[in-house]
């Protein structure tokens, strides 16, 4: 099925953000992923990292979306620390520092750690200027007529600068103060949507007829 939508009335579709997120509809996944970003973001300070526990280390793996725990779990503390401290703190150009964190290729890759991780991170770290990317940001791209035709295209670094580029011009047109206002935003795009899809005249027939068989 097709995520592309019709066009979007984008005032009808702030106002409808900002009424649902005041209703408390959101503020599980909002609990999930960011109401800890204060505790979180210090644990990234680059003299915290050498001290970073293991039970400090699942709960951003977790907070990010990520599902191959057993996986991440195999990797070093010292490696989680020296990919976080190169991720965040080298000089070098944040494509760079993304494609080689998030790439399998690259130096400073995790296993059980992509893009979703890795982008988690730079968001916590500063949420002003740097995005999450995920399925859930793509779906609501997609949806709102956003997506970048290059996002499939280069090194994963390259792609997250397009990513970044499209979720930013998001903010002033929806008032989203932050990019963790960006990733609840975009849930919110996608919830509404499947919404809307199951109660459509055709899908609400389809589930009556299932529910009477």
């Amino acid at each position: 099925m097709s995520l592309l939508s019709p066009p979007v009335d984008r005032f009808e579709l702030a106002q409808a953000y900002r009424e649902t997120a005041q209703t408390g509809v959101l503020a599980n996944y909002w609990k999930r992923r960011w109401q800890r970003s204060q505790e979180m973001e210090q644990w990234l300070e680059q003299e915290a990292l050498p001290a970073l526990t293991e039970q400090q280390v699942r709960t951003l793996y977790r907070a990010s979306g990520g599902s191959r725990i057993s996986e991440f779990s195999a990797n070093s503390p010292a490696d989680i620390s020296d990919t976080i401290d190169f991720l965040l703190f080298d000089t070098i150009t944040l494509e760079a520092r993304f494609n080689e964190c998030a790439s399998e290729a690259g130096a400073y890759y995790l296993a059980g750690a992509g893009k979703e991780f890795i982008s988690y991170l730079l968001c916590l770290r500063q949420p002003d200027l740097l995005a999450v990317w995920n399925t859930s940001a793509e779906r609501a791209l997609r949806r709102l007529g956003r997506y970048p035709g290059s996002l499939g295209k280069g090194h994963l670094g390259l792609r997250y600068m397009d990513l970044l580029e499209a979720t930013n011009r998001l903010r002033p047109e929806y008032g989203l103060a932050d990019f963790r206002e960006v990733d609840e935003f975009c849930y919110f795009v996608n919830r509404r949507a499947q919404a809307e899809s199951r109660n459509a005249p055709g899908n609400s027939q389809k589930h009556s007829q299932n529910a009477q068989s």
